[in-house]
């Protein structure tokens, strides 16, 4: 099986995440010393036990699939069926390569040119206001014009909202699962989702077959964030995964725009919060306009 080196480090992270659930930290540590995966077959059981903290049976278990051909060919099989972008391919999103704890491997379906595209990350409340749609469609009206990519997550109110204003005006949108792109998550969007998939795209860090998890969601906004220029947040509550994506952009050096409305909308306290920590205000699209006007 002669492949490119390149291609045999993508080939390999598939086998440790896919295939052993080996965490992207341990990984990404392990590339400090080898960083393309080089070494890794002439390590010993005991060896890949010390180098990924492994528990003893599932280090053997590692070595034995590293060197077995037959396992090897039918995984390498899966790996070329699979729509994936790993560390090592040349169309990985540069921009993720610079945030914390980025995605070793991208699961898509759909036009991942689109991730070269100028973007903006839309997010929110589940359960937004009444006016919430108003409010984004009002906005967002001079990003939509341009074409801008609208980055959101698929979920329940604003994420939704945002695909479906964009697939409205044929702009381009992409969506960023927390769950396998077997397993739409809600049911209610796999219409939706796809929708994205024929004509814009579908992105997971997850496996085809891997259900909705909780801890998955939080996650994944990390690359709803690290994917665009800035993020823009319609509503949030107080304590939701807005703020927590919110917080995660600002970490990766973004910014984060905000909606500001009245003090008695429970889903405008997290807005408000932002907006005393720094936040941006945005009340009118012009303000968009002139911010996406400033990148060019």
């Amino acid at each position: 099986m002669k492949i490119h080196l390149n291609e045999q480090a993508a080939f390999k992270i598939y086998i440790l995440l896919h295939v052993h659930r080996i965490t992207r930290r341990k990984i990404h540590k392990y590339l400090q010393t080898d960083p393309l995966f080089e070494n890794l077959l002439n390590y010993s059981p005991n060896d890949l036990q010390s180098l990924f903290l492994l528990k003893s049976n599932i280090a053997s278990t590692l070595y034995k699939s590293l060197h077995d051909r037959r396992k090897l060919m039918s995984l390498y099989d899966n790996f070329n069926q699979d729509s994936i972008v790993t560390w090592f391919h040349k169309n990985y999103p540069p921009q993720l390569k610079l945030i914390p704890d980025p995605p070793l491997i991208l699961y898509y379906q759909g036009d991942l040119s689109l991730l070269s595209n100028p973007s903006i990350s839309v997010i929110g409340s589940r359960k937004p206001s009444e006016h919430a749609f108003k409010k984004m469609n009002y906005i967002l009206q001079p990003l939509i014009e341009e074409r801008v990519t609208i980055i959101s997550g698929l979920a329940y109110g604003i994420d939704i909202m945002a695909h479906k204003l964009a697939l409205s005006h044929t702009s381009p949108t992409v969506a960023v699962l927390g769950s396998g792109l077997n397993h739409i998550y809600p049911k209610s969007h796999i219409h939706d989702a796809n929708t994205i998939a024929n004509k814009h795209l579908l992105l997971s860090e997850y496996p085809p077959e891997t259900p909705p998890n909780r801890w998955q969601f939080p996650e994944r906004n990390r690359i709803i964030s690290g994917l665009s220029k800035a993020t823009l947040i319609i509503e949030a509550t107080e304590k939701s995964g807005t703020m927590i994506t919110a917080d995660q952009a600002l970490e990766q050096g973004k910014d984060v725009f905000v909606i500001p409305d009245s003090i008695f909308l429970t889903q405008a306290k997290g807005c408000l919060k932002l907006l005393n920590d720094g936040a941006i205000p945005i009340t009118t699209p012009e303000d968009m306009g002139n911010w996406w006007r400033s990148l060019l």
